[in-house]
């Protein structure tokens, strides 16, 4: 079986046509976009790597070398994912400091709710992806106990603060698709 060609640490590899110095916010949200993919797919093949649900052919012939050889991967690919995050943060000229709960924009400082910092960091993390209501109160909050009707109430605050702060991102809902964050170019 062929190995992965491990690179040193630190060492970087990008995607042909991946600038990191880009001014572009597109250019980051898109990254952002491959980027999760890779991760994703990535991290499915660890869980299957790591699994008893291989095949007795493929069991005996993957070892402990490849294994580790795609869990290297999947740090790779997450630190990319990391840096375009940041990176198209930066070029929108946004901050979210999460444990105080603060959005700055444009030399503007909003005071976010808990609830509001634990949404908005959630989406942001994932530019441009709807989720449904069900799956932000359980994923975004971990608290399933809260209706979908509360959502919608911190989904309407969220929007009037990224309104006033004139943020770069909207906060959008797409029927049948659910909320989503969506940068502007």
């Amino acid at each position: 079986m062929a190995r992965a060609t491990i690179s040193p640490p630190g060492e970087v590899y990008l995607i042909p046509g991946e600038v990191p110095q880009t001014t572009d916010p597109e250019d980051a949200r898109q990254w952002v976009t491959i980027y999760q993919e890779l991760v994703a797919f990535a991290q499915r093949t660890v869980y299957k790597l790591r699994s008893d649900g291989l095949t007795p052919w493929l069991e005996s012939r993957i070892n402990d070398a490849d294994r580790r050889a795609m869990e290297l991967h999947l740090r790779r690919v997450q630190e990319r994912l990391d840096y375009w995050q940041q990176r198209l943060w930066q070029l929108a000229g946004l901050d979210l400091d999460v444990r105080r709960r603060i959005l700055t924009h444009g030399g503007r400082r909003l005071k976010l709710t808990r609830r509001e910092t634990e949404l908005l960091a959630y989406l942001a993390e994932r530019p441009s992806q709807f989720f449904p209501a069900s799956h932000l109160v359980r994923q975004a909050w971990g608290a399933p106990e809260l209706s979908e009707e509360q959502l919608r109430t911190y989904v309407v605050r969220l929007r009037r603060h990224l309104a006033t702060a004139r943020v770069p991102a909207r906060l959008v809902s797409e029927p049948r698709r659910g909320y989503g964050l969506v940068f502007s170019a």
